[in-house]
This record gives C-alpha cells, sequence and structure tokens, in this order.
C-alpha cells in the first residue's frame, strides 16, 4: 500500500521489525539493513540510495524494540518525469540477523509522490 507525500518534502516514515515468528528485532540483532529508492515507472534510483546501508546511518535508526524510523529528505521524493501528476516511488528494505546473519528479510513500501507544478 501506497501512502502520499508531497515531492521535496521532509516526511517522518516509521515501521517495525519482525522474524518470521512475529517477534520484534532489535538492533543489536541486526547484521545489516540496506535501502533502495527508485521509480517504479523508470527504475531510476534516487538519492543515491541503492542498496545503501542504513543501519543506524543515512537518516534511519533501528531501536532496541526494532522500531524503524526513516527521516526521508527533499531529495527522496522528487519528481522524475513531470507529466504526471503523481508517481509511485518504492522504498525496498533488505536486512540479515539472527547468528551471523543467516536469516534475511525484504519488505517493499509505496510511496505516491505528488507532483507540485509551482515547486522548482
Amino acid at each position: 500500500m501506497a501512502f502520499s507525500v508531497l515531492e521535496k518534502t521532509t516526511q517522518l516514515f516509521t515501521g517495525n521489525f519482525v522474524d518470521e515468528t512475529g517477534v520484534a528485532i532489535p538492533a543489536a540483532s541486526l547484521s545489516t539493513l540496506t535501502l533502495t529508492l527508485y521509480d517504479v515507472v523508470s527504475g531510476t534510483k534516487i538519492n543515491s540510495r541503492n542498496v545503501q546501508n542504513v543501519l543506524n546511518a543515512n537518516n534511519v535508526t533501528v531501536s532496541s524494540s526494532g522500531g524503524l524510523t526513516w527521516t526521508m529528505q527533499p531529495a527522496d521524493n522528487p519528481i522524475i518525469s513531470t507529466a504526471l501528476p503523481n508517481e509511485l516511488h518504492v522504498a525496498l528494505w533488505e536486512w540479515t540477523y539472527g547468528a551471523g546473519g543467516t536469516k534475511a528479510g525484504k519488505h517493499e513500501t509505496g510511496f505516491s509522490i505528488k507532483n507540485l507544478t509551482n515547486v522548482t
């Protein structure tokens, strides 16, 4: 499910990491966490977020209770095609956890980016 974001604005995205049984994964148990952010139509990667390390880095924090907070920067939600009133961007989260990072998880989150015609 996508939620709406106005182009070039700062937004707060939150979520929770859980394992295959629904138990929270604390930050200390994550071996890796990466983010790939892209425009669905063109495939363009956005703001250098192409398998970018975001484990308590690059505007993303994970708490000791598995809570994720991403402070999206204006550069995270630009309009790629000015001909469209809205575009769909996807944040692909990938992580490893468990002893030696032997377990893995992935999650996609869609964002509908609203084209504000007067934004420069």
